[in-house]
């Protein structure tokens, strides 16, 4: 029945498409598009990354032209390798379809629940390396659905084998409320209350990791005066923060901004799993010419577990 719901909601991406037409045959500098991001690929490791793709997909907000804004998240994605990608603001179906046929050795799931992601609105989806398989893809804490600013979070349950034995490991992809003021602190508040409550009662033993872009910092608040509103899950010692150094050194997540907002959030089990040091934001603008106006406002983040 989960399996079937999952098909209903989700769609699992991976058929070929046309090729992006570039529009301006100055735009894209050969020496540099020849200048490869470096991979994020150890074979000795699950590599996990994040990364807000900044309205992808929509022709008329975020960066632009989209074919532009296309090829460049393609290259980024292709080159990075990861194991699995979280990815947040993605609104066109077609581009994140497109960007899945430029990747043979990975899959998708895009969140396209009419009920909470319309047609041009932005959409979670997790990309994953073959080795996994896709046991079941759903929307959670609907109910919150406000909280999370219309975008409830997408949990992903994937099997998958390690050193000869199964293995299975649930990711949630979230994407919470912006801004730095009162609303966006007391939504963000709630919706971190309520992520807690549920994983606390359904995941209290399993493999749980959470990524994506919580549009907030883990020491304080980004709204001037407040504690983190993901206080309660940065104390309890069931979840531990795996981006927790890029707070504690001041490690910006996003081209304009100073604050680590986009994190990683793992259960004590999984946590026991993660390399210590390897959290670390990979920075663009060596790779891609433009980046902040051309690709995303924000950087992919990668963090690193042994699940041997």
């Amino acid at each position: 029945m989960r399996l079937l719901l999952a098909a209903s909601l989700f769609v699992a991406c991976g058929l070929p498409a046309e090729p992006v037409t570039a529009e301006d045959p100055l735009d894209l500098d050969a020496e540099q598009q020849a200048l490869a991001v470096p991979s994020e690929d150890r074979p000795e490791t699950v590599d996990v990354g994040s990364w807000n793709v900044e309205w992808y997909g929509d022709p008329v907000n975020g960066p632009s032209p989209e074919w532009r804004q296309q090829t460049n998240v393609e290259r980024v994605v292709k080159q990075l390798d990861l194991d699995l990608l979280g990815l947040v603001e993605v609104v066109s179906p077609d581009a994140f379809a497109e960007l899945l046929a430029r990747l043979p050795d990975h899959a998708g799931v895009l969140s396209v629940d009419p009920a909470f992601y319309a047609a041009g609105e932005q959409k979670l989806a997790l990309v994953y390396r073959r080795r996994f398989t896709v046991e079941a893809s759903k929307l959670i804490l609907t109910q919150q659905s406000w909280a999370f600013a219309g975008r409830p979070p997408l949990e992903v349950h994937l099997r998958f084998t390690e050193d000869g034995r199964p293995r299975t490991l649930v990711v949630i992809v979230a994407h919470f409320k912006a801004m730095a003021n009162q609303d966006g602190w007391s939504r963000r508040r709630t919706a971190a209350t309520a992520l807690k409550t549920y994983l606390d009662a359904t995941y209290p033993t399993r493999w749980v990791l959470v990524v994506g872009d919580l549009n907030d910092d883990l020491d304080t608040s980004t709204y001037r005066g407040h504690e983190s509103p993901f206080a309660e899950l940065a104390q309890s010692p069931d979840y531990h923060f795996t981006t927790d150094a890029l707070t504690r050194a001041g490690v910006a997540t996003t081209v304009e901004y100073p604050n680590t907002i986009d994190h990683h959030l793992a259960t004590n089990e999984l946590a026991a799993r993660y390399i210590d040091g390897s959290a670390h934001v990979v920075k663009l603008e060596p790779y891609v010419r433009q980046y902040g106006t051309t690709t995303s406002d924000h950087y992919p983040v990668v963090t690193r577990y042994d699940l041997r």
